[in-house]
């Protein structure tokens, strides 16, 4: 879709509208946007303002609010949070080709944003052993991989994909292959959807973003128009028993700030632009305490609004042991904190501009 050029749509924002008492139903009051919709632009809500929308799902008004659920039950994610999600991460494996399946499809249908990581491993073998790169650019799963991108192409809305997410992680690192078999895998992928027609994938490259993998990052870049959104983590993992060794408390601040600066300062000289739109892949927190919880995810609006290539956030909703939980509905204090953050207008955008975004795939 980036080659395509990007495609911008206009948005007259003039405040909520109302529904008469008693009329509303409990998915209206989480899909509805919060009465002072332009109050995060410092406009008065009867002020109008003009919102744009990109080809490549970027709006120039705020930040999509996602996740990726618990158990894949983007419902329960929804009802801790209060209101839908915008996108939803999902995960396959490259010799799937059932992509998108009937969740990824019922979803759409329901009018969430879906993103899907096509993952190096045979997800349709127990245990989803490991694919070397070497064998996608060889082309062992290319009738797979052209499947997807048709089932994709055929659904006619923006869709965003990433390929291995966290190529840059110590487990997936020079394991699966070199860097540059990454890379010539990536773009392997993206040329055959190409082929197939799939112009509304919207291609996300997502790392971990940890300060200690950022060198990695300049032979993991498939180019410019390769990528159209760049995405990586922001956690705080204290306490955390599969990292003994993290002992400070990290902000969601801490956690986003270094990537960033990175892309923004470093990434120029080694061909990344960076003013594609950042895509914070996966956040969150372990149990730091009833206000400390509360307030890691409530402030994240506020810091959102200090980096402003960030366009959307998605929250890991799931656990790695029983002391390394990051789901929402395991913490009341997390569970309120995220409620919170999803309620401010900067991640709480109004259902006109999702139509919006959802027509910009059909224009040319």
């Amino acid at each position: 879709m980036a080659a395509a050029g990007t495609l911008l749509l206009a948005l007259t924002l003039v405040g909520a509208v109302s529904a008469p008492p008693g009329e509303a139903t409990a998915s209206d009051r989480r899909s509805a946007p919060p009465d002072d919709t332009a109050s995060f632009l410092g406009l008065p809500s009867a002020t109008e303002y003009r919102c744009t929308v990109s080809e490549i799902l970027e709006p120039s008004c705020g930040v999509w609010w996602g996740g990726s659920p618990y158990g894949d039950q983007v419902e329960q994610l929804e009802e801790a949070a209060d209101r839908d999600m915008d996108i939803v991460y999902t995960w396959r494996g490259v010799d799937q080709a059932d992509v998108p399946g009937p969740r990824e499809r019922g979803m759409v249908a329901e009018g969430r944003f879906v993103h899907t990581n096509i993952e190096a491993r045979r997800f349709t073998l127990t245990g989803h052993p490991e694919v070397a790169y070497r064998s996608i650019t060889d082309g062992e799963f290319d009738q797979q991989l052209r499947s997807q991108a048709r089932g994709i192409a055929a659904l006619d809305v923006p869709y965003f994909v990433t390929f291995d997410h966290e190529a840059d992680a110590n487990k997936r690192y020079n394991k699966r292959g070199t860097p540059e078999e990454f890379v010539a895998s990536w773009r392997h992928i993206v040329d055959l959807y190409r082929a197939e027609g799939a112009d509304n994938a919207i291609w996300v490259w997502n790392v971990t973003g940890w300060e200690s993998n950022l060198d990695r990052l300049p032979r993991l870049w498939p180019g410019n128009d390769y990528v159209d959104w760049i995405s990586w983590e922001a956690y705080n993992m204290t306490g955390c028993d599969v990292q003994p060794n993290w002992t400070e408390v990290l902000s969601f601040e801490d956690a986003l700030r270094p990537a960033y600066d990175w892309i923004q300062n470093e990434g120029p000289e080694h061909g990344i632009d960076p003013d594609k739109p950042v895509m914070i892949g996966e956040m969150g927190t372990t149990d730091i305490g009833p206000r400390e919880t509360l307030k890691w995810y409530s402030d994240i609006p506020d810091v959102l609004r200090r980096y402003e290539r960030v366009r959307a956030v998605k929250v890991w909703d799931n656990k790695v042991t029983p002391g390394c939980d990051f789901r929402i509905r395991s913490n009341e204090y997390a569970q309120r904190g995220f409620q919170l953050a999803g309620q401010n207008p900067y991640v709480h955008l109004p259902e006109r501009v999702r139509s919006l975004a959802e027509e910009a795939a059909r224009r040319d």
